[in-house]
């Protein structure tokens, strides 16, 4: 027997046309946005250019469709190739969740040996791509002796849930686990999902593969959103809040010190401050494009930096190790943005930087 094919309506035809005509788009406007930067590019920045927009086109497949049915939530894990962007951190895992609007929801689990472990809720994302924080907590608030904990939230604005994980040492310290539910009608309440209404449909498809476009474009400009004034004042730290970020999914617990770096390739960066009393402080460097690069020595914590004989903290930036231990590697670059995450903790001070020629 012959096979069918069933082809769609013109006007079905045409949203699918529309839609992946918006990706093309996209694709051609990061293009242009890696290629056109205002500052000279050497032939490592342009490869990680390149690579920048196979992992957006990664990460954006994945959130688009590997994710979930809002009315049976489930936590997907961030993977390791999508943490590059957005810089996103290397000590850090994100478990994300999507939410429906005004639903009650219950997070449940164990806490493991994470130095952090906190929640968020978001609301959707506004004109400039980020989100709103519209709830939180921090596990250890919640915690109990066995090292379970209980999390209910209910939000008319919620639309995902991220639990975080902050390491020290991932080989020493063991990851919490959890799962979340919908428990609007109840505790173990399943919602009665007609089984058509999960099949694909062209609108609904189309209505993705439209936002992944989107979510392209934006995360291809986030250096030009993400305090690109301070690209001409370089090597200098300022204090930002998550509201002052421009980032999707800002962290409440964290407050941050930010600068773009610029160096020549004789040059090193010397970064000097005494920290704060805190459970967890990082610095991590990013490339133009907020890409970080968990593979190589471009964050240091507080359980790895050799701190001076009086406490203070000096951290070297170049593109080779110059023989010091608290080494960060440019990955072959000359320009990018790096901050510091403070745990609970606001510097009165902020770290000092000054450059040096290479010896």
């Amino acid at each position: 027997m012959a096979e069918t094919v069933n082809n769609g309506g013109l006007a079905e035809d045409q949203k699918v046309r529309d839609a992946w005509a918006g990706v093309a788009e996209a694709i051609s406007f990061a293009t242009d946005c890696i290629l056109n930067d205002p500052d000279p590019r050497n032939a490592r920045e342009t490869a990680d250019g390149e690579r920048y927009i196979m992992r957006m086109l990664q990460g954006v497949a994945q959130s688009s469709f590997l994710t979930f049915d809002p009315s049976e939530p489930a936590f997907m894990s961030m993977l390791d190739t999508v943490r590059y962007l957005g810089a996103a951190g290397p000590d850090i895992d994100y478990d994300v969740a999507i939410l429906l609007p005004g639903r009650r929801y219950r997070i449940s689990g164990q806490r493991g040996d994470a130095t952090y472990v906190g929640i968020a809720v978001y609301g959707h994302a506004g004109e400039k791509g980020a989100s709103g924080i519209v709830a939180a907590a921090d596990v250890d608030e919640l915690v109990q002796s066995d090292g379970s904990f209980i999390y209910d939230f209910a939000h008319p604005e919620a639309a995902r849930v991220i639990v975080r994980q902050y390491f020290h040492d991932r080989k020493k310290q063991k990851n919490g686990h959890w799962i979340i539910e919908d428990i609007t009608n109840g505790a173990g309440a399943k919602t009665n999902n007609i089984a058509a209404d999960s099949l694909p449909t062209v609108d609904g498809v189309s209505a993705r593969i439209q936002n992944a476009a989107q979510s392209i474009r934006w995360n291809a400009q986030l250096n030009q959103l993400w305090s690109p004034e301070r690209r001409n004042m370089a090597n200098e730290f300022i204090r930002q809040t998550a509201d002052d970020i421009v980032a999707a999914i800002p962290n409440p617990d964290v407050m941050y010190s930010f600068s773009w770096w610029r160096l020549a390739d004789d040059e090193k960066l010397i970064i000097e401050f005494t920290p704060p009393e805190t459970k967890y402080w990082a610095l991590q460097l990013c490339d133009r494009w907020f890409q970080c690069f968990p593979d190589r020595r471009s964050n240091l914590n507080d359980g790895e930096v050799v701190p001076q004989s009086d406490g203070s903290i000096r951290l070297v930036v170049a593109h080779a190790n110059p023989g010091d231990p608290n080494w960060l590697s440019t990955s072959g670059h000359n320009l990018g943005v790096m901050f510091f995450r403070w745990l609970h903790a606001d510097p009165q001070v902020q770290p000092v930087c000054r450059v040096e020629k290479l010896t």
